[in-house]
C-alpha cells in the first residue's frame, strides 16, 4: 500500500502543475477499493466457480480437490460457520475412566439412542501435532466439561503437544467449577 502511496504522489507531483495536498492518499484508497470490489465481484462470481468446475473435471485431481476444499473452508472460516468451526472447547473422560483429553463440540443433537432423550455432543479428541485430525466420538453433554479456554488457546495446546499451556478452567456454570 505504502509502495502504490509513493508511485501515485510521485507521479501526481511530476504531471501536475500544482500539489494538492492529500491526492495520493484519496487515489491509493480508490485503487484499493476498485480491486476489492472487482475482486470480490469479477473474480468470486465468474472465474472462481469456473475454475472450480474446471478443477473438478481433471482426473486423480477431482479425488482430492473436494476433501481439500472443505479442509480450507473449515480452517479459514469460509462456508456456513455453524458447520465449519469448533463450537467449544471440553474436557471428557477418553480413553478410560480416570483420564481426560480435551475435546472440541463440533455439533450437537437430542436423540434416543441410547434409549433416552439425551442431548448427545459430537466430540473430536484431536491428536498432536495435528488439531483437525483424531477419533471422533459421541458423549451424552453431562459427561463433558466445558472449558473456559478459547479455541485458539485450545489449538495452540494441541499444536505444541502441551507445551504452550493456559489453565483449565471449568465454566461457571458447570457443577465442578471451583471458586
Amino acid at each position: 500500500i505504502y509502495v502504490i502511496f509513493r508511485t501515485l504522489d510521485g507521479l501526481l507531483g511530476r504531471y501536475l502543475p500544482y500539489k494538492i495536498p492529500g491526492l495520493g492518499l484519496v487515489l491509493t484508497m480508490g485503487i484499493l477499493l476498485l480491486t476489492g470490489f472487482l475482486s470480490t465481484h469479477l473474480l468470486g462470481r465468474f472465474i472462481l466457480p469456473w475454475l472450480d468446475r474446471w478443477i473438478n473435471r481433471m482426473p486423480v485431481v477431482n479425488q482430492i480437490y473436494p476433501a481439500v476444499k472443505q479442509l480450507s473452508q473449515f480452517l479459514f472460516g469460509g462456508g456456513d460457520p455453524q458447520k465449519t468451526s469448533f463450537k467449544q472447547a471440553v474436557l471428557v473422560e477418553y480413553p478410560r475412566m480416570g483420564t481426560y483429553s480435551l475435546a472440541f463440540v463440533t455439533h450437537e443433537q437430542r436423540t434416543e439412542v441410547t434409549g433416552t432423550t439425551e442431548k448427545m455432543l459430537t466430540l473430536l479428541i484431536p491428536t498432536p501435532p495435528s488439531p483437525f485430525t483424531g477419533p471422533v466420538i459421541f458423549v451424552p453433554e453431562d459427561e463433558v466439561i466445558p472449558l473456559t479456554m478459547p479455541i485458539e488457546e485450545a489449538l495452540k495446546l494441541i499444536v505444541s503437544g502441551g507445551v504452550v499451556s493456559s489453565s483449565l478452567q471449568t465454566a461457571p456454570n458447570h457443577p465442578s467449577h471451583r471458586y
